[in-house]
């Protein structure tokens, strides 16, 4: 998987690792995400020095650095993922990252999943074009209107749900709803929050 316009590979080792990544990536204050960085070694519970390898290292974009494990909720429950999480977070050296933050199924759920799927589908279409014909027409509007009114009003047919798609993701329109991004979506440009007529 690659993101932005200094692409690189990063790779997962399972669906869920691939899920928790995607939803990363569409995440406006990540800019950056490393996969398989080395081991931390720490001592646990009963004195033996241990080592481990987390699956990413994410860095937002006010500085923080986060080292996460992804593991299913059922690994996690069983074996105490945030205990143990919190015994190797004292062991890893602050210039590696500041905190550790475990990630599980429950922090990509399929709606999120979805919406992160299409904005890495659209984010590299180089269109600014487009993106401006929806967002004039965005900031004509009063309230809430559907992504398919926004689609069928710039003419573009599928290139303007991207467009919108695009926009969502950059903050710009907001969507009103906790399902997946569709034409049925309900959104509202984020300038216009708040403003009374």
């Amino acid at each position: 998987m690659t993101r932005g316009s200094n692409s690189k590979i990063i790779r997962y080792e399972s669906n869920l690792e691939k899920r928790v990544l995607l939803v990363l990536l569409a995440r406006r204050d990540i800019v950056d995400v490393r996969e398989q960085i080395e081991p931390i070694s720490y001592v646990d519970e009963d004195g033996a020095k241990r080592r481990h390898w987390f699956d990413f290292l994410a860095l937002r974009s006010d500085g923080l650095r986060a080292l996460i494990p992804v593991k299913t909720e059922d690994w996690a429950r069983r074996h105490d993922l945030a205990g143990l999480c919190a015994r190797i977070a004292r062991y890893v050296p602050r210039s590696i990252a500041d905190v550790v933050v475990p990630m599980t199924e429950r922090d990509a759920p399929r709606d999120l999943v979805r919406d992160a799927e299409l904005f890495h589908c659209v984010r590299d279409d180089d269109r600014p074009d487009h993106d401006r014909i929806v967002f004039e027409i965005a900031s004509s509007l009063q309230g809430t209107t559907t992504v398919a009114c926004l689609v069928e009003a710039s003419g573009l047919g599928g290139d303007g749900f991207r467009a919108v798609a695009r926009l969502i993701h950059a903050g710009t329109l907001r969507v009103l709803s906790c399902i997946s991004i569709d034409y049925a979506s309900r959104v509202s440009l984020v300038a216009n929050e708040g403003r009374v007529s």
